[in-house]
């Protein structure tokens, strides 16, 4: 009988917890330099415009801090800085509270595991950087500088928080250092880098829930690259490749663009032109979004060997799809696209299957999702 009544009580602190949590997308515009705040209802994928703050010109990358109190953005004009909000933890609210530099204008932010640090890479400078967030989360305005080869395009520490990685697409290499916990500073690994095939394109970076593996996807190509991680070193060995492009979709070979040919204008080519990769809560699916099909590609993980499988690819209304995320229960997956006037949600399926179930507006050019889950009122 004690049995049965702790289990009641257990399952009812469960139902209570989840029926307590409230999930916010927070998407950056930067056609109209705002962030838009979103509710996702985790029954049924529905989601709600809350409010909409203007963060400032060209406002892009986002990075959300571990503990879910700030949300950081980048600005992408000069002069470069990063913009901090703190999180009402009931309403979700973004209420501005700090303005720091940025070493460059940057196309990807994150924090560190611990909060300690905010990474940034810039694709035009071709550099990494470093900057200390204080304990009240303010960032610092001494910037660690890494210069790396063509186009820097991601930087993300992994699950111990020992090692950072990231992807250089016009090098064709991931980059590859140690993190100085204390002082910020990276130290590559052995040669600093291990390459992909030409032309892959090396884009944004996805982590196995154990850390035990890394992948990458290749802008150009459109495929998705395995690595594992030296658990001792944090080297980084390739073990597998997954092709996310079928031959239906009828796709060249991608190019390097860059601010004088983003769009690819002179060339009436339908090109590979893959950008998001996001993994799954529970590890076992990859989803990649490609922008010229307007399209998600699914693929299945085998969370002990880390190994890779094409499972399909899914049309999506969002029109140049570019970041994609999924909800905290890995249920739902939200989608921007760049040339959209909505973002909609998808239901997410155990293969990877998506059906669109809601849509909200969204700003002009919306790209960045972060989402977070956080007690309600």
């Amino acid at each position: 009988m004690m049995k049965t009544t702790l289990l009641i009580a257990a399952l009812a602190s469960t139902l209570s917890v989840t029926a307590n949590a409230a999930t916010y997308a927070y998407i950056s515009s930067p056609g109209d330099g705002l962030i838009s705040q979103y509710r996702l209802d985790q029954n049924n994928g529905a989601l709600t415009l809350i409010e909409q703050v203007q963060a400032g010109d060209q406002v892009n990358p986002m990075a959300l801090t571990p503990d879910g109190k700030v949300l950081f953005a980048a600005l992408r004009v000069k002069p470069f800085q990063v913009v901090g909000y703190r999180i009402d933890p009931t309403s979700g609210h973004l209420t501005k509270f700090t303005q720091a530099p940025l070493a460059e204008s940057m196309a990807y932010l994150s924090t560190d595991r611990k909060g300690r640090y905010l990474l940034a890479a810039s694709y035009g400078a071709d550099t990494l950087s470093v900057q200390k967030i204080g304990e009240d989360h303010l960032p610092s305005a001494d910037i660690l500088r890494y210069p790396t080869g063509l186009h820097a395009h991601s930087i993300r520490t992994e699950p111990s928080n020992r090692f950072a990685y990231a992807g250089n697409l016009g090098t064709d290499k991931v980059l590859q250092y140690r993190l100085d916990a204390k002082t910020g500073e990276l130290s590559p690994i052995g040669s600093g880098s291990v390459s992909v095939p030409e032309k892959t394109g090396p884009r944004h970076l996805a982590f196995s829930p154990d850390g035990k593996f890394l992948y990458v996807v290749g802008e150009m190509s459109g495929t998705v690259t395995a690595f594992s991680i030296d658990e001792t070193s944090g080297a980084l060995t390739q073990i597998a490749e997954a092709n996310g492009i079928p031959q239906r979709l009828k796709l060249a070979h991608g190019e390097v663009r860059d601010a004088r040919n983003n769009d690819l204008k002179d060339d009436p080519t339908p090109r590979i032109w893959a950008a998001d990769l996001r993994m799954s809560p529970d590890g076992k699916l990859l989803l990649m979004s490609e922008r010229t099909s307007s399209s998600v590609s699914a693929f299945a993980v085998a969370p002990a060997s880390g190994g890779l499988k094409f499972l399909d690819n899914y049309p999506v209304q969002e029109q140049q799809p570019r970041n994609i995320a999924f909800s905290p229960d890995g249920h739902w997956l939200l989608v921007t696209g760049e040339k959209s006037a909505k973002v909609g949600t998808y239901a997410v399926s155990k293969d990877g299957a998506l059906k669109r179930v809601g849509e909200a507006a969204s700003g002009k050019g919306a790209l960045w999702i972060e989402i977070l889950q956080t007690p309600d009122a």
